[in-house]
């Protein structure tokens, strides 16, 4: 096995616009959205930075904010800059993408579904079991494999060739997922991914008595 191979699995948190999202920029900016226009008076430059790369795709922040904080990385320990961003985003999380890859590889992508979807991963896994929850349909053979369910405020995707190994995770599977020409996943990416599709709703704890607990 490579060293650089290795070396390039590591967690990266990128973020995007969703694809129908139009971004005007002028004296004020416009988002045009699925749910109509959206009117930004006068935004920083570090949010017109943001949305400027963002409209083109996952990118990581730490391109726009130095120091820019990951998922599990306390608020007393954000930068003054990052704080300004991130409080500047928080209206927008409706129309904002979040993704985990590994490395530079996309391995799961949160996505809005509704004007009223918020995304805010726990830095810390929640303790106990994690299930998918039972409403949670997962397309069928011949896709990359999607969690989402009816009335749902986001969906998660996965994309590539760790997709499986991922969603054995989700899905409570135990073992390290090696092989013989196998790389497991690392550990910061699967706390990540779990993370992430909790903030989702498509994971929940269960109790003791094997009840779902939402």
């Amino acid at each position: 096995m490579r060293i650089d191979r290795l070396a390039a699995r590591e967690l990266g948190e990128f973020w995007s616009l969703r694809e129908d999202v139009t971004v005007l920029f002028g004296q004020s900016t416009v988002l045009r959205t699925p749910w109509g226009e959206l009117r930004l008076e006068r935004p920083g430059p570090l949010l017109r930075e943001a949305l400027h790369r963002m409209q083109f795709g996952p990118v990581s922040l730490g391109n726009v904010v130095p120091g820019f904080p990951g998922y599990d990385v306390p608020e007393n320990e954000w930068n003054e800059a990052s704080r300004e961003l991130l409080d500047a985003l928080e209206p927008l999380q409706h129309l904002i993408v979040r993704h985990i890859a590994i490395g530079a590889s996309p391995l799961l992508s949160v996505i809005p579904l509704s004007p009223r979807a918020t995304f805010h991963p726990p830095p810390v896994t929640p303790r106990g079991e994690l299930r998918v929850r039972k409403e949670a349909v997962l397309r069928g053979p011949g896709h990359e494999p999607v969690l989402a369910y009816e009335g749902a405020d986001h969906r998660v995707e996965l994309h590539g060739p760790d997709a499986p190994r991922l969603l054995a995770h989700l899905q409570g599977a135990k073992g390290d997922f090696r092989s013989p020409a196998d790389v497991p996943l690392p550990r910061s990416v699967v706390r990540a991914a779990l993370a992430y599709a909790v903030a989702a709703g498509v994971l929940c704890a269960v109790d003791l008595k094997g009840s779902a607990r939402l």
